[in-house]
């Protein structure tokens, strides 16, 4: 190995050790006096999750993963059917969330009561890999996504990231994420917050190939200012190579989608809701319309590596335009807004 890529390496192992969070701006938390929150209606609405359970759709017998900082199963405004936990923080054997993040993220995907998630009917396997200031080593969310793979997860929502630019390269994190995509589990994972720092890419693992990176819009359909974006000419330039093997191809420019992800109500620590921006949120409702994916189409439910190349296909042909994006792909917004509704219908 040369000089170059032994300073490369060395920059992996090093960013790599804290996956931070996504979580982007908390705007607001709702307290138990205040008025019951309205649940982001309008968000469902926009990606046809909504369409999706009026016919009936919502999440039945499907399993979605969540490595996150935990969830709190004692909200008043929703509840939650967590059928597996794992806490590799403190070893607890009863769920909580300690930073409200990880609560926030399940209450989108599948949340029952007042706030109720787009796949209610879902079951989770939450594994607390991040800690009350939400950030945890590589060597955990590597564990988490592992467990939740290993315990039969279809989906797999990642709203987390760290920063690793160099391909070929490897972590912790990136490995358990093929492992799971080999076995056909849909993983999402979000872009990253860091687009008004003009960062050079999304964030890992939303970076590896076959995961689905998911940036951020507004009820308008606008990038949001945070959002990250994708840099789809590769981190290392291989002049000698054709084609270079830096630059991703379709369906695997990042990111690959965008959804609803500013101004979202969902429920947080003790019986509070709150309203939180980022694409930790944008990255939930994509787990959430995967899941209903999969629950209408079964033949993607753990398939293989294959069969998530064929969703991935799918979700860049159904994906919806945003006015002002560019096409067939574009570096903020990806493919377009995920539509539920038109990629089943691509399935």
């Amino acid at each position: 190995m040369d000089a170059h890529h032994r300073r490369l390496a060395f920059a992996v192992l090093v960013v790599l050790v804290l996956a931070v969070p996504t979580s982007g701006c908390l705007d607001r938390i709702f307290g138990g006096d205040d008025d019951a929150p309205d649940r982001s209606s309008w968000a469902f609405d926009m990606i046809k999750i909504t369409n999706m359970n009026e016919d009936g759709y919502r999440g039945e017998g499907i399993i979605v993963g969540i490595v996150d900082t935990g969830i709190n199963t004692g909200n008043d405004l929703a509840s939650f059917t967590v059928i597996d936990w794992l806490d590799l923080i403190e070893d607890k054997d009863e769920p909580y969330d300690d930073h409200g993040h990880g609560t926030h993220v399940a209450g989108i995907i599948s949340g029952k009561g007042d706030l109720r998630g787009g796949a209610p009917l879902a079951r989770l396997i939450v594994v607390k890999a991040l800690n009350s200031e939400g950030t945890g080593t590589d060597a955990n969310v590597a564990e988490g996504i592992d467990h939740c793979n290993d315990n039969g997860a279809h989906v797999i929502c990642l709203s987390l990231g760290g920063r690793a630019r160099f391909l070929n390269l490897g972590s912790q994190t990136t490995d358990a994420c093929n492992r799971a995509i080999d076995d056909g589990v849909i993983v999402v994972a979000a872009a990253g917050n860091d687009g008004e720092n003009d960062d050079d890419d999304v964030s890992t693992p939303a970076d590896v190939e076959d995961v689905i990176a998911v940036g951020a819009v507004d009820r308008d359909r606008k990038i949001a200012p945070f959002s990250s974006a994708g840099d789809n000419e590769g981190p290392i330039d291989y002049p000698l190579i054709e084609p270079d093997p830096g630059d991703r191809v379709d369906p695997d420019k990042k990111p690959e989608v965008v959804a609803p992800g500013v101004g979202i109500v969902s429920a947080y620590k003790g019986d509070n809701a709150a309203k939180v921006s980022g694409t930790s949120q944008a990255t939930a409702f994509m787990a959430a319309c995967a899941a209903l994916a999969v629950e209408a189409e079964p033949d993607y439910q753990r398939s293989d590596r294959d069969g998530v190349d064929r969703f991935k296909d799918a979700l860049m042909e159904s994906a919806s335009k945003n006015p002002g994006q560019n096409t067939p792909h574009d570096d903020h917004y990806g493919y377009g807004l995920v539509d539920t509704v038109s990629l089943v219908s691509k399935l």
